[in-house]
């Protein structure tokens, strides 16, 4: 294949954005926190599922990009990695595209709960709200981009008939949200004030003293929702192993310390902060995270009411 048939290749997949698909495994949510991640009968409908929301995902990103294009253009990042600002793909080309995606989403979704449909629905009206008018607003702004979140993760619930807590749902958001502030925080640190402002409209409202007491807002938040679930929320939605209940509060010393270690790297490697998959580059948070979720897993999934018989 010719170096003008790998650059367009490459545009469509930057187009699609494939590699933000991973924020779709927060579907996962549900299968996992209700105790039923090793029912593999369900792999299919959430394999289904998920490409759905990675292809919903797509549409998404793919009207944006049309129309942001006159804006992009002029923008010193975007013309170059955007594939039609840069002049890689043509708008026709991302029509047709966008096109066969709405096609390939829908023959999926037929084979998929209807309730599933509305949650994909609002996935959709969200991401248009966030693109069209959410985005522009200060504050709204991450508010509407972590509510996706909570439609994700009920989507995955939804698909396999499985209900989580609400203090899970909650914890999900405010994960979400604090993701996406710190994010904020971290491209006024970067980019500078006067120039983050061209780079979205919302952030000429943002000031890193305003966004930093919504972070400690946020992050108070979290780690006091995230104690409430691990107290309260496994007896409602599942009933897997009786000292369950007790055994999740032990998780939050390092759920909290995941948490300070992330308002750590957004003042001292904002570089990592701007970019959710590059937080796990960080030893502290992968080893964090992986220990989170195996003490959760274990919780989960082994029977300690025999063990201490």
């Amino acid at each position: 294949m010719n170096t003008s048939g790998m650059l367009k290749i490459r545009g469509i997949f930057r187009l699609l954005r494939v590699k933000q698909y991973y924020k779709n495994l927060i579907m996962l949510v549900g299968i996992f926190f209700a105790g039923k991640l090793f029912q593999f009968s369900l792999y299919p409908k959430i394999f289904l599922g998920f490409v759905v929301l990675c292809l919903s995902s797509s549409i998404i990103y793919i009207l944006n990009d049309i129309r942001d294009l006159s804006a992009d253009q002029f923008h010193p990042e975007k013309k170059k990695s955007r594939p039609l600002a840069a002049g890689i793909l043509s708008v026709k080309f991302a029509w047709i595209i966008l096109f066969v995606i709405i096609l390939l989403d829908g023959l999926i979704l037929y084979f998929l709960p209807p309730l599933f449909l509305f949650m994909v629905g609002l996935i959709l009206l969200n991401g248009l709200l966030y693109n069209y008018f959410l985005k522009d607003v200060p504050f709204a702004d991450v508010i509407g981009l972590s509510t996706i979140y909570i439609w994700r993760a009920l989507a995955g619930c939804i698909l396999i008939d499985v209900s989580i807590s609400p203090w899970l749902t909650i914890t999900v958001f405010l994960t979400a949200l604090l993701l996406a502030t710190g994010k904020r925080i971290a491209d006024l640190s970067l980019i500078g004030g006067n120039n983050a402002s061209n780079h979205k409209k919302s952030y000429r409202a943002y000031t890193a003293k305003i966004l930093d007491k919504f972070l400690i807002i946020i992050a108070t938040s979290l780690f006091v929702v995230y104690t409430l679930y691990c107290v309260l929320g496994p007896s409602e939605a599942t009933s897997i192993f009786a000292l369950e209940k007790n055994l999740l509060i032990y998780s939050t010393p390092i759920a909290l310390f995941l948490i300070f270690r992330f308002i750590f790297l957004i003042n001292n490697s904002p570089e990592l902060a701007r970019r959710t998959e590059k937080l796990f580059f960080d030893k502290q948070m992968l080893i964090g995270a992986i220990l989170l979720v195996l003490l959760i897993l274990s919780i989960f999934y082994i029977n300690f009411d025999n063990i201490v018989k």
